[in-house]
């Protein structure tokens, strides 16, 4: 039997986790198999929108914008229950989302560590209490513009008359079992939590 090589090429923070991490885990931890070691499992990056005709806050434009930062087509996420405070129907469009696993996640997750995050103005860290119990973390960016890939289509953006974009939220799953793993892990993935 022969192995086929895999199409394209492996993202180099994957390579940085097989390599580096899992390796340092195993050994912090003590776990008897080498797949009880935490590993992310997914990315998903959504925007909200306020549903105005023109704008970023349009879900198809937030949409757009949303496939050229991660690569991948956005999904329409719809409101699911009315609400006539907010002057919600059930059904409408509410925002987009992007769900991301394997080699584009690292690439992903890549670009936001290295290029993002240090881009933000005042950037202080990530916050620690943004776990939830079950291994996963959120975080929100205010600022598009961090972005390359929104630097580089700022001609058709300007034909979408963006002047305030709506927040992104990043949410990244891991298969750790407690907070503490979960956070040692994407500490060990260099995410820049604050001290």
């Amino acid at each position: 039997l022969q192995c086929r090589p895999r199409q394209g090429m492996a993202s180099r923070y994957r390579l940085f986790y097989e390599t580096v991490v899992r390796p340092e885990l195993l050994a912090k931890f003590q776990y008897k198999n080498v797949h009880m070691v935490p590993r992310v499992e997914k990315v998903t990056v959504s925007v909200a929108t306020r549903l105005r005709p023109s704008g970023l806050d349009n879900p198809i434009a937030a949409a757009f914008m949303l496939e050229l930062i991660t690569g991948q087509q956005a999904k329409f996420t719809r409101i699911r229950k009315a609400n006539a405070r907010y002057k919600t129907r059930e059904g409408l469009l509410e925002g987009a989302k992007v769900a991301l696993r394997g080699d584009s996640m690292y690439h992903f997750m890549d670009r936001l560590v290295t290029q993002v995050l240090p881009r933000i103005t005042d950037f202080e860290g990530l916050d620690r209490k943004s776990f939830d119990h079950d291994g996963g973390y959120t975080l929100g960016i205010r600022d598009w513009s961090t972005f390359l890939e929104f630097e580089s289509q700022h001609e058709n953006l300007s034909n979408l008359n963006v002047q305030q974009t709506p927040g992104l939220g990043v949410q990244v799953r891991t298969s750790a079992r407690s907070e503490e793993e979960a956070f040692l892990l994407l500490s060990a993935l260099r995410f820049p939590f604050r001290q």
